[in-house]
This record gives C-alpha cells, structure tokens and sequence, in this order.
C-alpha cells in the first residue's frame, strides 16, 4: 500500500503543541517542518501521486480477488452456485469505490482477523479501509493547501522573510548562549587560577 516518507508524513500531522487556541495543523507551519526535513520540494509531487493513489481497482481484479475469497472459505460448503454470482456482485459494488491498494490490503486484514472460519462481510472489509481512506484524503487536502502557498509568489515571499527572521533570531540566540557560556567559563577560571581567552565577538 503507498505511504509517504515519514519527513514528508510528520508535516501532515496535527501539532500537539498549540497553546494560543489557534488550529492544530497551518500550511505554513507545515511548510516550515517540511523545509526542516529537507521534503519541501517533494510537496507538489506527493499530492499529485495521492491524487492518482485514489484510482479504483479494475473490475477484473475485484472479481478474481472475490472469486479467491469465496473459494477460501465456502469450497467445503454447500452452496447454489447463483449465490456467488449475486455475493461477487453486491459486494464488488459496495468495494467498488475504494482505491485498490488500500481495498487489497483491507481485504487481506480482514482476511487475516476473521472469526470463527467465516467469510468477511463488506463491513469487515470497510472497517479496514475506511480509516485509511479518510487519513488519504486529509493528506490530499493538505498536499494541496501546501502545493498552493509554494506557488503562491505573495505567500513565498513572506514566507522567505519570516525564514530569515526567524533565522537571525536563532543565531542571536545561539551567539548570546555562547558568550554566556564564555563568560562563566571566566569566571570559572578566575576562581581556579585560569584564564580564559576572549570571545571573538561580543554582543
């Protein structure tokens, strides 16, 4: 079944940590994890390749795989043969609109947990499929706001200048953290009969 790469899957993620009553997911707080993680480039393609993720399997393919199941479970029991006809095709109908990778891998789960030697119903099937689809369709959704604002020319020009704030903000952060820890140090050897060289700048 196709997944994201984890660097790309963590920028699609609620935040845990929002304090200010705002939402657990922005795009551009998305953006900003996805450049951390070096997968900002890959936006644009993922949401395209999700997009076509979204294709349903081809009507022979859910027939063989029906045809597969019935035979897995019901070749010892006694049944009309018009029984399969009707089951293959009530139940192709209410599969038909999944993507085929997650509904072969739904069918195969259910497949795996079924009780009691009975075939999976088609709400069996769909309890595995549905929470995925729905998480698919999220991450489209979120691919797209992304892809959107990276093409947006207002939007990455703020963007640019926020990065570079915020960039200048850590590195002044890091410069005072380090002449702070110069300064300890001293003092620290003024007390122990060492000295310690100047910084090479200060703040």
């Amino acid at each position: 079944m196709r997944s994201l790469k984890p660097d790309l899957s963590s920028a699609l993620a609620d935040s845990s940590f929002v304090y200010d009553g705002g939402p657990a997911w922005t795009v551009e707080r998305a953006l900003d994890i996805a450049a951390r993680n070096g997968v900002e480039q890959m936006v644009a393609a993922e949401h395209h390749a999700l997009q076509a993720a979204k294709t349903p399997p081809p009507g022979n393919w859910l027939a063989d795989r029906l045809t597969i199941l019935w035979t897995m479970f019901m070749a010892s029991r006694a049944a009309d043969p018009r029984s399969l006809a009707v089951w293959m095709a009530e139940t192709a109908s209410l599969l038909s609109d999944l993507p085929h990778d997650i509904v072969a891998y739904a069918v195969d789960e259910a497949i795996r947990k079924s009780r009691h030697g009975f075939i999976p119903s088609v709400g069996e099937i769909r309890q595995f499929a549905e929470p995925l689809v729905d998480e698919r369709n999220r991450h489209i959704e979120r691919l797209g706001s992304m892809a959107a604002a990276l093409a947006d020319p207002a939007a990455t020009a703020t963007r640019q200048r926020r990065r570079q704030d915020a960039a200048a903000r850590a590195q002044f952060a890091a410069d005072n953290a380090a002449l702070a820890r110069l300064e300890r140090a001293k003092t620290e050897g003024r007390a122990t009969g060492f000295t310690a060289p100047d910084s090479p700048c200060r703040l």
